[in-house]
């Protein structure tokens, strides 16, 4: 039986971001430590939560007076707006202060949203919220075919922002989003909140480390069935018919509604290093979306940190990452890091987890040492909002949702601190994995091609 540790994010340090450390600092003080940090392995000492400085987790009061409050504008009010709404009563320091709506017709959704979540404000248009002074960051979730001009909008006028995935719905957008921002000197986040959860800074924490010796394989997957909560077009001209997802003039697609997990989960011990090759395949629906996607990645080196070989070894030569996304059908959702001295996988819903194992390796194979952890979600600081339209206890439209609150305290460090990007997924990842998009759409419409 594997020995299962229940980590209390509570009891774990939070030490600030200093306005002195710069982001290149953050990454090269981390870099340095993985060097030279002995291998853990008491897993029994609780870690400290972010090993980036923290820049995640969850702010606790005491460490919340010491910063700036932030004042966040939430750009649209639909579902995941409300989870976000909800994870931010997790957050001392985060405050919910204008909410709006495209349009002064839509201005009674606000209102409705802005009275559920205890919002300041609600107005009819986006750019009555970006033009507030009192606004610090803005939450964008609207359809990802409308990102570049929102973005560009909220960019245009000084504003940070956390923007859904995707960023934009391809890499030539995405870099125009990126040199716009970085022009600009403001803060900008792909929302990838994965990255963000205890589960997966400890995931990262013992790839640096060492723990599992050098990465030679990722195996990482996210698949959904769209039909569990929106309808399949009746007409595939005619976009009011059926949900977004499957219309690719709207941002709809597996690449780029659940894709974006797996893609994240690949890159996390390269980094945004570009892959020496790529390979995909997949289903397209009569509609023009992917449906399903295979993605292969290789990489010149491994991840991690290698170990000292033993004669007669082999020394790792590269890694292989294999991903697979789909919206036409649930999947197991898991990410496993091999390494030479172990394994990590990262639970189920591996998006969003709270559970994580380790397997180090013993003598010989089928032998090895196996650590369950379990990081419990945090307690919000007042009751949580019910969904619109169900019952009491139904808070949360998606799994997990709890957790967006690891990111939006890590935008709140990251603001404190004066840092433009958020460490734990940079806009350089966020453009490699556009990028990789990209390439495995070209690889679905040449079916014989490889990048």
């Amino acid at each position: 039986m594997p020995r299962r540790l229940l980590i209390n994010a509570a009891c774990l340090t939070l030490p600030l971001l200093s306005d002195a450390l710069s982001l290149t600092g953050l990454l090269k003080r981390s870099r340095n430590r993985a060097r030279g940090r002995r291998v853990l392995e008491d897993f029994s000492t609780p870690w400290q939560l972010d090993i980036r400085k923290g820049s995640t987790g969850v702010l606790y009061a005491e460490e919340a007076g010491a910063q700036k409050p932030v004042n966040w504008a939430f750009l649209s009010c639909g579902r995941v707006a409300h989870d976000y709404a909800n994870a931010l009563r997790c957050v001392d320091g985060a405050k919910p202060y204008v909410v709006a709506t495209r349009s002064a017709d839509d201005l009674p959704r606000a209102e409705a949203f802005r009275d559920r979540h205890g919002f300041e404000k609600a107005v009819g248009t986006y750019s009555e919220a970006l033009l507030d002074p009192n606004v610090d960051v803005v939450y964008l979730s609207s359809l990802h075919s409308a990102r570049v001009e929102h973005v560009t909008a909220i960019l245009e006028c000084g504003k940070h922002c956390v923007v859904e995935k995707p960023l934009a719905c391809n890499g030539a957008d995405g870099r125009r989003l990126v040199e716009l921002a970085r022009s600009k000197n403001v803060f900008m986040m792909e929302g990838m909140w994965t990255r963000c959860f205890p589960a997966v800074e400890h995931a990262r924490r013992l790839i640096n480390d060492g723990t599992i010796g050098a990465v030679t394989a990722v195996i990482s997957d996210f698949g959904f069935d769209a039909a569990d909560s929106g309808v399949y077009p009746t007409d595939m001209n005619d976009p009011s018919t059926g949900d977004p997802i499957y219309f690719s003039k709207l941002g709809g697609s597996a690449l780029l509604w659940a894709g974006p997990y797996p893609i994240a989960a690949g890159l996390l011990p390269f980094g945004a290093t570009e892959p020496r090759s790529v390979a995909a395949a997949g289903v397209v629906d009569p509609t023009g979306v992917d449906l399903s996607c295979g993605l292969t990645l290789s990489y010149a080196a491994p991840g991690g940190v290698p170990v000292p070989q033993k004669a007669g070894t082999c020394p790792p030569r590269g890694a292989t990452v294999s991903l697979y996304t789909a919206i036409d059908a649930e999947s197991a959702e898991t990410t496993t890091y091999i390494g030479q001295k172990g394994r990590i996988t990262v639970l189920p819903p591996a998006h969003c987890p709270t559970k994580l194992r380790v397997e180090l390796k013993g003598k010989g194979r089928g032998n090895a040492r196996v650590t369950e952890f379990e990081f419990p979600f945090p307690e919000p600081k007042r009751p949580f909002a019910p969904v619109p339209g169900g019952g009491e206890d139904d808070v949360f439209f998606y799994p997990n949702s709890h957790g967006f609150a690891y990111e939006a305290a890590a935008v709140t460090r990251c603001l404190n601190a004066g840092l433009t990007e958020c460490p734990q997924y940079t806009l350089d990842e966020t453009l490699r994995a556009l990028s990789l998009v990209d390439a495995a759409r070209k690889a679905m419409s040449e079916p014989n091609s490889e990048s």
